[in-house]
């Protein structure tokens, strides 16, 4: 224990010395340059002129005789500041990890795609953030492998996992706790876990990267892309709408007509990719054009909303993160099987505009 807290200040003294720019640096910088030029300086010069002028002259030797006869305060006040100054290091360092303690990271990984382990979450936030690392491990993969059996289950799960979260809140200051997010689970789940965990702060939202096959977060620049929206003037005089979002690949209009018959809005992602997700602020501009849509149709008597998404998991957690829980219509988010008839099989009703608890609604 000692031995790793000598190993820590050593490592952050280090780290202060060369990288970070506060008066306790300053102050042994500076004192160590004063003793190195009044101890250092003098022999050098002196060298220096006897090399070139064969004799040392007088005005040099008035100096250096002055130097040595107050060199030993200088030393004593020097040795005086520097102490002075790692005092003021041990004491920030103790107080930094006093701070840390308290901190809390709760790292929330949702899995149910693939029923394998992958990378944990938690050891790649651990590198990234300060403060105990939590994880919170939400298991859907009570299925087969990449085909959902029990979605009722799984809504209990989510649940479960929100009142966590609320339980760890509880016991420390808002300040000193961060929610991290990151999973491959299926769309309904996705937005309902966003939903959920709306109200509880900021999170910060990782996605797992197929190609590095590592976690990644969201941080590229907006690129401005936005969805190019179909007509909607045509919609009047209906109650249930089915919108269908396409962010990293096409809906198809067959599989759409397999499970609804009612008219469909059509939100597709100019430049349409998988990976063209990696900007967290455009997925919240994004995120804000679908609830623009959604409010123009609930302005034209619209009720309820079938949503069906094609997009990665970091952006469904989003959209469903920023949906209005209160003044939005009821919204039903639907999981796609390739294949079969019909296509959505089944979604989660939301627990928004007055619904008081998802639950799933079969096709």
């Amino acid at each position: 224990m000692l031995k790793q807290l000598f190993k820590n200040f050593v490592l952050k003294g280090t780290d202060w010395l060369f990288r970070t720019r506060s008066i306790e640096v300053t102050l042994i910088k500076s004192a160590l340059g004063v003793i190195i030029t009044i101890y250092a300086g003098p022999p050098l010069i002196e060298i220096i002129l006897r090399i070139f002028l064969d004799t040392l002259p007088s005005t040099f030797i008035v100096v250096r005789q002055t130097i040595d006869t107050v060199d030993s305060w200088i030393l004593m006040i020097c040795s005086i500041v520097i102490l002075v100054a790692l005092v003021l290091i041990v004491v920030r360092f103790l107080s930094e990890r006093k701070s840390n303690t308290k901190k809390r990271v709760l790292v929330i990984e949702s899995r149910g795609l693939r029923d394998d382990d992958g990378s944990p979450l938690d050891q790649i936030i651990s590198n990234k953030f300060t403060g105990q690392v939590i994880p919170v491990l939400l298991d859907l993969r009570n299925r087969l492998d990449g085909s959902i059996v029990n979605p009722e289950q799984a809504i209990d799960d989510i649940s479960a996992t929100h009142r966590a979260v609320l339980q760890h809140q509880k016991h420390i200051n808002r300040s000193d706790l961060t929610i991290v997010y990151g999973g491959l689970t299926s769309v309904p789940y996705t937005f309902l876990t966003g939903l959920m965990l709306d109200d509880e702060g900021t999170i910060c939202t990782y996605d797992w990267d197929r190609t590095q096959e590592d976690w990644r977060y969201p941080d590229m620049e907006d690129d401005g892309l936005v969805f190019e929206v179909s007509e909607t003037e045509e919609i009047t005089n209906v109650e249930e709408v089915v919108i269908a979002l396409a962010f990293s690949y096409p809906v198809n209009s067959e599989d759409l007509e397999s499970t609804f018959s009612m008219p469909v809005v059509r939100l597709t992602l100019d430049g349409m990719s998988s990976d063209a997700h990696w900007s967290q602020d455009k997925q919240r501009r994004l995120a804000q054009q679908f609830l623009e849509i959604v409010k123009k149709l609930s302005a034209k008597g619209v009720k309820r909303i079938h949503l069906v998404m094609a997009a990665p998991n970091s952006v469904v957690f989003t959209f469903g993160r920023r949906y209005d829980k209160r003044n939005l219509p009821e919204i039903v988010v639907y999981q796609y099987e390739r294949n079969k008839r019909p296509s959505y099989p089944w979604g989660i009703l939301m627990p928004v505009a007055g619904v008081e608890r998802a639950r799933v609604q079969y096709s």
